[in-house]
């Protein structure tokens, strides 16, 4: 099993990020390795509520949450659709504190283990577990930019000059 955990401190309340995280049709505004995500239950919020999302370059996972703390904790099953990684019980769990006044801190705690025996940890420890640990960081990032800014980041590079001219 494959366990990491990433954080990031955004200057809004926890209220403003959770309307944010807790959109899961919206991921797609803020995260720069989905080019399009969408609901595919009725559900919007709460256990059983389900998305698609597209990544860029290519592939496609479904997430769908298996826990929900209104306004403070949601855990998303992740499984692979089309074009993604070797992995099983992949889970994303995301949690808010109050950081001080109009303060949030955000943490992604991520575990998977790796299909395919020896090679599928092979591979993860020369390249999948890096990769994620990045699409972690990009995605925490561009969290934090669309929750102060407003900006929807469509891409890297986007949020990357974004970043770079703060």
């Amino acid at each position: 099993m494959t366990k990491f955990k990433k954080q990031i401190t955004i200057d809004v309340s926890r209220q403003a990020v959770w309307q944010k995280v807790s959109n899961l049709g919206d991921i797609y505004k803020f995260h720069p390795g989905v080019s399009k995500s969408y609901y595919t239950t009725d559900k919007a919020k709460g256990v059983g509520a389900a998305r698609i999302c597209e990544l860029q370059p290519a592939g496609k996972i479904l997430e769908t949450v298996k826990n929900w703390e209104e306004g403070s904790s949601i855990l998303l099953q992740i499984e692979g659709v089309e074009k993604a990684p070797p992995v099983k019980e992949f889970t994303g769990h995301f949690q808010l504190e109050d950081e001080g006044t109009g303060r949030t801190k955000v943490s992604l705690t991520i575990s998977y283990e790796m299909k395919l025996g020896l090679i599928g940890d092979l591979l993860n420890k020369l390249i999948i577990r890096s990769k994620m640990e990045e699409g972690i960081d990009t995605l925490l990032s561009g969290l934090k930019v669309h929750s102060e800014k407003g900006l929807e980041i469509k891409n890297l590079k986007a949020l990357q000059n974004i970043l770079n001219a703060a």
